[in-house]
């Protein structure tokens, strides 16, 4: 920097002496520092000039201006900033050219939409889809190509928590999932995918686990029947008894896990249509599975003590209500050790809220299990669950009967402790079942 000033110095000392060589020689000492000094501003103006005409132009190469001093210095970093910003750009350009194609390449479509629901951006799988074309559609308003109310209704609301599901527009027998995602301020994302195998896998795991159950229901009835007649016999040889008492149990046990499947695959596979509702009276339904199990299974070895409001009833269907607690009150018996202390209570949560609260002073369960009791057929201790007669499946009856009531579950356990509460709506509108997975 100081080598370019250095010149400019030197041309402003040159200036000053040609004007007193001038005013010395002619005498007009004046007129000649004027007339040098008018010299000086018209050479800045021209490079100013110069360089106006080169940033005006683009920065043409052949409009570059040749200077030196100050001037050559402030061309070259003008010049090695435009540089540097060709090269950003180009960047920019490159990585968003590389999102386009990797968002392009998805198997899911996604919309770009703006407020006013008018499409900013769409990739080949919206038109594979939808029929939404990124060439033609763009500029279009999202809810003028999908006619589908369930978007519609998702557009007007901007709900960006639940999936919508809607039948595909070019395909009949394609059920497609959709989500709104919001990307900046008054832009937004839909993002659409093909659930259709999903959905078939789903009907066709159910379908298998219906018909199996119905199919093993028979034998095992008649298996169990004459283990039954066996077990009675008194001429059975002693050394069969325990072999046949051993195949009851089991059998007995099979029974179970079917009637259980069947009961969880009926609430997987309702269709989206109104239940018709009734008053339950929950007090009296735990009432009733509290004798029974206090008289049966925890007879000798749990204490059981409830809390109920007596009035407190909800809107639902009794029969799943009934299965969900008996599922719950069971679990704290069968799971926890002789001597354990067991709490049902049945109170208004809040406003809005009934709850189911089951507690035990059992060893606890570990947290890394907590996420996976609502799972088919998940065990904490399967030795302990199949010597108790536990099937693996009364957690996630009570998660999908919950679900079917607009109710959620909740679970906390630490040692000496472990609280299930099953949340339901004290007052709502006729509930509508959905396809669980």
């Amino acid at each position: 920097m100081q080598a370019y000033w250095s010149i400019e110095i030197r041309r402003l000392i040159g200036g000053v002496v040609l004007a007193l060589m001038l005013g010395f020689i002619t005498g007009y000492w004046l007129i000649s520092l004027l007339a040098t000094a008018l010299g000086y501003i018209a050479w800045f103006l021209y490079k100013l000039r110069q360089l106006q005409l080169w940033l005006v132009h683009d920065f043409k190469p052949d409009e570059l201006p040749d200077s030196d001093g100050a001037w050559e210095q402030i061309v070259t970093l003008i010049n090695r900033s435009r540089q540097k910003s060709i090269k950003r750009k180009q960047k920019q350009e490159e990585l968003l050219q590389r999102l386009n194609n990797i968002i392009s390449a998805l198997p899911d479509a996604v919309i770009l939409f703006d407020d006013q629901h008018i499409i900013q951006w769409t990739n080949n799988m919206a038109f594979e889809l939808m029929g939404i074309n990124d060439q033609t559609d763009v500029g279009q308003r999202i809810d003028n190509l999908l006619r589908a109310p369930e978007i519609a209704k998702a557009l007007n609301t901007m709900d960006t928590e639940d999936a919508i599901q809607f039948i595909s527009p070019r395909n009949a027998q394609a059920t497609l999932q959709a989500r709104i995602l919001p990307v900046e301020r008054g832009l937004w994302l839909l993002n659409v995918r093909d659930i259709s195998q999903r959905i078939q896998l789903q009907h066709t795991r159910k379908a298998f686990i219906a018909n199996a159950s119905h199919e093993l229901r028979t034998p095992l009835t008649v298996v169990s029947g004459y283990l039954e007649l066996m077990q009675e016999d008194p001429e059975v040889p002693q050394h069969l008894a325990m072999a046949i008492q051993q195949s009851r149990e089991q059998t007995l046990r099979m029974q179970q896990i079917i009637s259980d499947m069947l009961t969880l695959s009926k609430l997987e596979t309702m269709e989206r249509t109104h239940i018709p509702l009734r008053e339950v009276n929950v007090p009296d339904i735990l009432k009733n599975t509290s004798q029974a199990l206090t008289d049966t299974l925890a007879a000798q070895s749990h204490t059981l003590e409830t809390y109920i409001e007596p009035n407190l009833t909800i809107m639902g269907v009794e029969s799943e209500l009934t299965s969900a607690i008996t599922n719950l009150m069971d679990n704290a018996i069968k799971h926890t050790p002789a001597g354990t202390h067991i709490v049902v209570r049945w109170e208004r949560l809040n406003k809005d809220y009934a709850a189911l609260t089951v507690t035990d002073n059992g060893p606890g369960i570990p947290e890394e299990h907590i996420a996976h009791l609502t799972e088919r057929f998940y065990r904490v201790d399967t030795g302990r669950s199949r010597e108790r007669g536990g099937t693996g499946l009364g957690l996630s009856i009570v998660k999908h009967v919950i679900q079917n009531h607009q109710g959620y579950l909740t679970i906390k356990s630490r040692v000496g402790e472990t609280i299930f509460q099953a949340s339901f709506p004290a007052r709502h509108a006729p509930i509508v079942s959905e396809n669980q997975s």
